[in-house]
């Protein structure tokens, strides 16, 4: 390793951070084997780089920033009565608390044609996955046609037939067809299909494929990026996921102002005055909803038992918490406690299976599990990402800051695999280098870059 120069050393390292960008496709045994190589690649190649890295207070003030709420979250296992562990808790012990130390103390700063390298295997990556996740739900609802129904299955019809299948039903009726489907036949959906983290997944593909519209040069590959972007825009209004649809629509007053040149301050006050108004609105429909929602009209196959647990979850949670509201109740009780807060069995949808639910809101969970203190740290590190991303008026990763942040209040994002990767993998990439920017028409001339 001590005879490779410093390109080598970064052409090695890009590969394993383009081969990362692909993890919406991989299988889950894959990304973790690829998370823990590239870190331990990181580790070797760039070894005499951290005892330099470890002597700088501002880094190692960044680190304790990005990296204390999960630590504190971890650490309030110790008072808890339930033991506290799970492979899906180590895997997000790695993606959360390794990759800041390998991308802050280790790694060198990446190269701009390997972040749009890594932008570029991201989209495909999300077209890929929209095939993937189109073909999974098609097989799912055609086997609930043949099995059940006895009827031709939907699969063995026209491609434009589908879409209108797909189209005419909506995605509830889809989704809840094809699990049904799956169960019948014995078989598992292997892909992860979570609407909420799918979408916003889509919305940052949206975004990368735009800003690589701006950078390309070759007309073929604007107009495939064009078709992508179409496609990605298509998908996230076809999940029913609220938050990133509101989220999306909110930031185009920040692209439109940014493209003109305009002060980047005044874009997000603008932002923040409509996201505040959607988001408000948002939560308000959904409480009244719920509230008006009576147990017995309620049944299984209605979506709006879903939000009926959630407000019922909201309640039983606020009640508790002022019991521990400096420490906590520690980790390891916050599930046994949830658990507790779930309607009796014969609620609908709950008798003959046992259901675990989550708080639904990432900064509620560490509230809960960490009290006042794993909830300030949590503030802590939005606070801390922001100041980066204004130092230098990184508008890609404020628009990324914000999808994730707006994901966390409805849902423990941190929490799965799929959201603590994105969230930590683009946050250091966006960290050591600056993704190409939306720039106004002058500047962009003197600043594209050729995609190989």
């Amino acid at each position: 390793m001590e005879t490779l120069n410093e390109e080598k050393k970064i052409k090695i390292s890009g590969l394993f951070l383009v081969g990362l960008s692909l993890f919406p496709i991989l299988r889950p045994a894959l990304q973790s084997i690829l998370i823990i190589v590239f870190c331990i690649i990181s580790v070797v190649l760039y070894h005499k780089n951290f005892l330099r890295r470890i002597r700088i207070r501002k880094l190692k003030i960044t680190f304790l920033c990005l990296t204390s709420y999960y630590i504190w979250h971890v650490f309030s296992s110790f008072w808890s009565e339930e033991v506290f562990g799970s492979l899906a808790d180590a895997q997000s012990n790695c993606i959360l608390l390794l990759f800041p130390i390998v991308f802050l103390f280790f790694h060198p700063p990446i190269p701009k044609l390997i972040t749009i390298r890594v932008q570029l295997g991201f989209v495909l990556a999300m077209l890929i996955y929209l095939f993937l996740w189109y073909r999974a739900y098609l097989l799912g609802v055609s086997y609930y046609q043949t099995i059940k129904l006895e009827e031709l299955p939907v699969i063995e019809s026209s491609f434009l037939n589908q879409i209108e299948y797909f189209l005419d039903n909506g995605f509830y009726m889809i989704s809840g067809t094809s699990i049904r489907g799956y169960r019948l036949a014995n078989e598992e959906m292997k892909l992860f299909v979570h609407h909420n983290y799918v979408a916003s997944y889509f919305v940052l593909a949206l975004y990368s494929a735009i800003n690589l519209i701006f950078t390309s040069k070759k007309i073929i590959c604007k107009f495939l990026l064009i078709i992508s972007s179409f496609l990605f825009l298509v998908i996230i209004f076809y999940l029913p996921s609220k938050m990133n649809q509101l989220v999306l629509l909110a930031s185009i007053p920040i692209l439109i102002f940014y493209i003109f040149e305009k002060k980047l301050a005044l874009t997000l006050v603008l932002f923040g005055i409509v996201s505040c108004c959607f988001v408000f609105y948002n939560y308000q429909e959904k409480l009244v909803t719920v509230k008006l929602v009576e147990k017995e009209n309620l049944t299984s196959k209605d979506p709006s038992i879903i939000d009926f647990y959630r407000y019922h979850v909201y309640n039983c949670i606020t009640d508790k918490i002022p019991e521990n509201l400096l420490f906590g109740m520690g980790k390891g009780d916050v599930q046994p406690f949830l658990n507790s807060c779930l309607p009796d069995d014969e609620w609908p949808g709950l008798s003959n299976e046992k259901i675990e639910y989550n708080t639904h809101s990432q900064a509620l969970s560490y509230l809960i599990s960490g009290g006042i203190i794993g909830f300030l740290l949590f503030i802590i590190l939005w606070i801390k990402l922001l100041s980066l991303a204004f130092s230098k008026e990184r508008l890609m990763f404020i628009i990324f800051l914000i999808v994730i942040f707006a994901n966390t209040i409805f849902e423990n994002y941190l929490t799965r695999v799929w959201g603590s990767f994105i969230f930590a993998f683009f946050t250091f990439i966006f960290l050591k280098n600056d993704f190409i920017e939306f720039r106004s028409k002058k500047s962009n001339e003197n600043q594209k870059l050729k995609i190989n």
